[in-house]
């Protein structure tokens, strides 16, 4: 069994390497990074501008055509691909000597994201049973990614870890989602058994931060969660995880139709939806804001447009309008007031998730948490344990071990008071012998 790792720049020893079909049959994990163009050594403290961009997305482009192309070929089964990109001068390759840089702001500050032509097909890699993309690395376009997925006919497994755009840029974020969304209703995933999707974005520290006007469908407006749902409705899927402050609304299971394959189900929430709404309140004069805690420099320079404010080949540093960003993203003010659950938002989420429970018949565990690693001591957890098995949160009495659970935690600064039609479907999804417990951290 062979677990290797290539840059794109090897293409030509991997295809020595893998000239026959028994070495082939031996590949079970690729990890292949695309090489895209090298730059000075003094460009690591200035943005990307738009020929760098350029060509960034025809060396991608390029790496992931011929790779396909290579593989086009071949007889085997059971590869599980992780597929990254980036330059060999880009911080995590480069010699320590050159110092951080901008890091991984050369590009993402302006939120550049690597494409792929869809004038150009794919051929299709019908061993190629999982598929890794890494955030990592440089980030991809979710259309990007919904191409490559279209690729592989037999994906099984596939986890993707992505960056979000900025709050500040809506249509974006709106059709990055969009783009998701695609890309998960493609036929390539009618196999699919495992899905993890992380996905990093801010969640704004300014509570009365509100940057697109909410949906006068919600939730079914809601399209990248309605696409997940209908894969675990109509796939084999048995493993969810959606992490990294996921935009959680009712729309994720609220079907009358089984999820009858799910047994493993991990939902880290967001405290918001994906149309700006929130599942917590309170009141903003009880909470003083504070306008620099993160410790911000001046904005001396302005550099809202990165091709207009130095050259393509200009190699003095760009200033970063930090300050400005943090008010645009909802990062400042630092005034985080919404600290209890919004009844009229919170309630109706929890009554969709309790549902959603007895629509799983091969369930084993269920996790869903909301607030964790964002406001700990306001946050609320949710676990829902067969016999037998444990989930790393917390410790449980042992003797219930042999017992269906339902174990709520509240943190010490939040209160919630479980909603009686919400207590009963738990009672019924535990059963008669199982335990319903609530208890406060």
């Amino acid at each position: 069994m062979a677990d290797i790792k290539k840059y794109s720049a090897d293409l030509d020893m991997f295809r020595q390497v893998f000239s026959t079909p028994r070495r082939r049959k031996l590949l079970r994990k690729l990890e292949y990074e695309i090489d895209l163009p090298t730059y000075s050594k003094n460009r690591i403290l200035c943005l990307e501008r738009r020929r760098e961009i350029k060509a960034n997305n025809e060396a991608f482009n390029r790496g992931v055509i011929e790779l396909f192309n290579e593989m086009s070929s071949w007889e085997t089964q059971g590869v599980y691909l992780t597929l990254t990109a980036s330059s060999p001068m880009d911080r995590h390759r480069r010699s320590s000597e050159l110092g951080c840089g901008l890091s991984d702001k050369r590009w993402s500050f302006e939120d550049n994201y690597l494409t792929l032509d869809n004038e150009v097909p794919l051929p299709q890699l019908p061993f190629v049973e999982g598929l890794a993309i890494a955030n990592a690395r440089r980030s991809l376009h979710p259309s990007a990614i919904g191409k490559i997925i279209s690729s592989l006919p037999s994906l099984e497994r596939l986890t993707m870890e992505l960056n979000a755009p900025k709050a500040k840029r809506v249509e974006m974020q709106n059709e990055h989602r969009v783009s998701l969304a695609n890309a998960l209703e493609s036929p390539s995933l009618s196999n699919l058994r495992t899905l993890n999707i992380y996905i990093e974005q801010d969640i704004p520290y300014n509570h009365s931060f509100k940057n697109q006007p909410t949906d006068p469908q919600y939730p079914d407006g809601d399209v990248l969660n309605i696409a997940i749902r209908k894969l675990a409705e109509d796939t084999h899927l048995t493993t969810l995880n959606l992490t990294g402050w996921w935009l959680v609304s009712p729309a994720l299971f609220n079907t009358n139709k089984t999820f009858p394959y799910l047994q493993k189900v991990q939902i880290q929430g967001a405290l918001l939806t994906y149309d700006g709404r929130w599942y917590y309140s309170g009141n903003p004069a009880d909470v003083e804001a504070s306008y620099d805690p993160m410790g911000y420099g001046d904005d001396d320079e302005d550099s809202s447009d990165s091709d207009s404010n130095s050259s393509f080949n200009s190699e003095f540093q760009d200033f970063l309008p930090e300050h400005r960003e943090a008010l645009l993203n909802g990062e400042r003010p630092y005034h985080m007031w919404r600290t209890q659950p919004d009844l009229q938002m919170f309630d109706p989420l929890m009554k969709m998730m309790a549902a959603a429970i007895l629509q799983m018949p091969q369930l084993r565990t269920f996790s869903f948490s909301i607030g964790w690693g964002y406001m700990d001591e306001n946050a609320i957890l949710f676990e829902y344990l067969k016999p037998g098995e444990k989930l790393e949160s917390f410790e449980y009495r042992p003797h219930e071990l042999d017992m269906t659970r339902c174990y709520v935690t509240p943190m010490p600064e939040v209160r919630w008071e479980v909603p009686g039609d919400v207590a009963a479907l738990w009672k019924e999804a535990v059963g008669d012998k199982g335990v319903v417990a609530v208890e406060p951290y």
